[in-house]
Formats: structure tokens, sequence, C-alpha cells
């Protein structure tokens, strides 16, 4: 059983690794549609394939993976697993609504009269979603490298 363990966590961190790695992505495919307004809308739509195919499902066995893990090996009280919980489900609730977003900002963007105010206003909730992001995923691979004490 041990071996069945190290496979889940081998899972565990390849699939965040490729989920997290194509967010990154996202950020250099997002400044070239922003620097290509005749070309935004398509390079929208290849972030959002790029998030759809690959991203949320490494996400989803990455979850799952933790949780087995969890609930296999460490206490239920482990206050650095109930943070990394809790800022997992954080960021879960921030890529359901990446979704959503995303198709805005795609109809927008493939609209020839596109308001540059409504374009400049959703450039700036990806920044803090991408804020939100790179603060985040750090501190939870902290907690999971570390395992600190929090409380």
């Amino acid at each position: 059983m041990p071996n069945l363990y190290i496979a889940l966590k081998w899972l565990h961190i390849a699939t965040g690794a490729i989920a997290f790695g194509s967010n990154v992505t996202h950020l250099c495919w997002i400044v070239a549609a922003n620097r290509d307004p005749v070309h935004r809308a398509n390079i929208l739509r290849l972030v959002k394939q790029i998030d759809d195919r690959l991203s949320v499902p490494c996400y989803a066995v990455m979850v799952v993976c933790g949780v087995a893990m969890w609930l296999w090996q460490w206490p239920l009280a482990a206050s650095w697993l109930i943070a990394s919980a809790i800022l997992t489900a954080v960021l879960s609730i921030m890529g359901i609504s990446f979704g959503p977003f995303m198709h805005r900002w795609i109809r927008v963007a493939g609209n020839p009269s596109a308001d540059s105010a409504m374009l400049a206003l959703l450039q700036r909730r990806l920044t803090r979603w991408w804020a939100g992001l790179i603060l985040v995923v750090p501190l939870i691979l902290y907690w999971m490298v570390r395992k600190p004490l929090l409380w």
C-alpha cells in the first residue's frame, strides 16, 4: 500500500505542476491578445481551450489525490492541511468564475466596435485574478513542503 500512496503523491505533484504551468502560459497569451486587437478573440478562445482541456482536469485530479492522501496519512486537524484546503476552495471559486469571465471577454473582444473601457475593465479583473493565483499557489506549495504548525 505504501507504493499506492507514493503514486498518488507523484500524480498530485505532476498534475499540479501541469495545471499551474499551463496557467502561467495564459499570461503570455493574454499579453499577446492585448497587443493584437485583430486576433484578440481568437487568442482568448485558445486560452479558454487550454484551461478547459488541460488546467481544469489537472486541478481536479490534483484535488482528488490531495484529499485521498490527507485521509490516508495525515490527521484531519493538521493546520497546514486545513489552511491549504481553505485556500484551494478559494482558488476553486476563482477558477469557476474564470470560465464565464473568459466567455464575456471573448464576446467583447470579438466585437469590432468593442468598448475600450469594457476591455480595460476586463483586463483589470484578470490582473486581480492573476495576482490572487500568483500569491496563493506558492503559499500552498510552501505549506505542502514544510508542513508548518499554523495553530
